[in-house]
């Protein structure tokens, strides 16, 4: 935490910091995908329709375990985490509410 003293540790953050939440997916230490969402904008979001941020966010977790013993990871996920399905169209659909 930047400029935090003993004190001061335990009061809210400046309003000015910008906080970032990181998604990362690595095999054997390699990251193979990753986004970066603004906590801020997350906030909104959660306000705005928190059933879809979390069917979304979940989704992050479904694709790779679905992903994990299939052909093309890389590929598996990331087409999986646009649309919650796996490569291949006779493939199930892998996300959670669809």
């Amino acid at each position: 935490m930047p400029d935090v003293g003993l004190t001061s540790r335990s009061e809210p953050l400046d309003p000015d910091y910008k906080v970032v939440i990181k998604y990362s997916v690595e095999v054997n230490g390699l990251p193979i995908y990753t986004e970066t969402y603004d906590a801020a904008k997350l906030g909104k979001e959660v306000e705005a329709d928190e059933a879809t941020v979390r069917d979304l966010w979940f989704r992050r977790i479904t694709c790779v375990v679905g992903c994990r013993n299939r052909r093309g990871f890389s590929a598996c996920v990331t087409r999986c985490l646009l649309d919650g399905k796996a490569c291949g169209e006779s493939e199930p659909d892998l996300s959670a509410g669809n």
